[in-house]
């Protein structure tokens, strides 16, 4: 990031599915890193199945961040674990044409909604477009995470992991390969199988 600037990541997916965790490792990373950074959480978190999201800020000097959560138009890497959170007018609030770097999760998880609604079908190409349109195609790296994540470490629980993984691939987490694997050491959970994802 700039000398002067926040790096903004907003994870967002479904309560209960790891997305605050994902906040935390990168905020650990970025503290080893003595960086300057804020994490901040957001949405249904008492409730597993609830929208969920976990605001990054990542700085090279703590007072280089001046709010709690990533402001509207201000997200640098948005980690979209679930398509229908990632198509969320509260997510897509925070994305900007041409800044925002979409990690899109496409597996289709239904909603409450289905329960009600007999006819109901995952919206996951609208989402897709949706999130297309707000940062622009070129800023869209979309694919079927959980379908890897199960192929790859034999788990859908590896999903986030590996779309944070994804992320830090492309370019798009301003924090170093080590200070992430030794985040996930410290957080002590399925060591092996998060760094592998």
């Amino acid at each position: 990031p700039p000398a002067e600037s926040a790096w903004g990541i907003v994870v967002g997916g479904v309560g209960g599915t790891g997305v605050i965790t994902i906040g935390q490792l990168l905020g650990m990373a970025a503290h080893l890193e003595g960086r300057g950074v804020v994490t901040q959480d957001a949405g249904g978190l008492a409730q597993k199945g609830g929208a969920t999201w976990s605001h990054i800020q990542i700085a090279n000097r703590q007072e280089a961040i001046f709010t709690t959560k990533v402001d509207t138009a201000k997200a640098d890497l948005v980690i979209a674990c679930d398509s229908i959170v990632g198509a969320a007018k509260y997510t897509l609030a925070v994305m900007q044409q041409g800044r925002t770097y979409v990690a899109l999760n496409t597996h289709g998880t239904p909603t409450a909604a289905f329960v009600k609604n007999a006819d109901w079908q995952f919206p996951g190409g609208h989402c897709e477009s949706a999130i297309k349109a707000s940062v622009g195609e070129a800023l869209v790296g979309a694919f079927d995470a959980e379908q890897v994540a199960v192929q790859l470490v034999g788990d859908a629980i590896y999903t986030n992991p590996l779309l944070l993984g994804y992320a830090w691939q492309q370019g798009r987490v301003p924090l170093s390969h080590a200070s992430l694997m030794r985040a996930m050491e410290l957080n002590g959970v399925q060591i092996d199988n998060n760094k592998a994802a």
